[in-house]
């Protein structure tokens, strides 16, 4: 055997051992900043005026001013900003007597994002999901521990806007495509722990 074949079998080994290395324990949640979540899944970002019109009318806090897309809040977060969530589906006309209306949806995002066809494949995807079964989707969404938590008191306004958007960000991150997630340490981390810990992310 080679010297050079040798030294790279054992970078092999080291590299496997390091991956499978990795130690997940399932109450150490605090090690996973969930509020960082949105940096992991690629997707068209920055200023957004209804996002941070809404957020300082609602006096809702959203991670910076460069970061105001939809899918920057975790599913917590928009559990507990139902007034937010409904100035903003209002004033992009989402939602049509209380039921979502796909076809401003698609409309919005098609004619907005049209530089990242695959964000708004992946969007949309997400936001059929929570609306073609949507009493279903509903349903199950809020059937989750730590969703009941929230929904239990946190309604000041008509909650359906921000059901569908929960829906929408845990379905957005929970099926980001893996060419799109980022390799960064705090990522793949996170990405490890929402595998093996269900249920304790609510934004995956």
């Amino acid at each position: 055997m080679s010297k050079v074949y040798f030294i790279w079998i054992l970078l092999a080994l080291t590299l496997l051992q390091l991956i499978s290395g990795i130690r997940i324990y399932c109450r150490d949640r605090e090690r996973i900043h969930e509020e960082h979540i949105h940096s992991c899944c690629k997707h068209p970002d920055g200023h957004n005026d209804v996002v941070d019109m809404c957020a300082k009318q609602t006096k809702f806090k959203l991670p910076s001013r460069d970061e105001e897309a939809l899918v920057d809040v975790t599913v917590d977060q928009v559990m507990t900003g139902t007034c937010w969530a409904k100035c903003v589906f209002d004033h992009y006309k989402f939602m049509d007597k209380d039921k979502l209306n796909m076809q401003a949806v698609r409309t919005h995002y098609q004619t907005n994002y049209k530089s990242d066809p695959e964000y708004v494949t992946e969007i949309l995807s997400a936001f059929d999901h929570c609306h073609s079964k949507a009493e279903e989707a509903t349903a199950e969404f809020l059937s989750t521990s730590l969703v009941r938590a929230f929904s239990s008191s946190a309604f000041n306004c008509k909650p359906m806007p921000s059901v569908v958007l929960a829906c929408v960000v845990h379905k957005f991150f929970h099926n980001c495509p893996r060419s799109r997630w980022s390799n960064t340490t705090e990522c793949v981390e996170t990405l490890a722990f929402s595998k093996k810990c269900k249920d304790v992310l609510t934004t995956m």
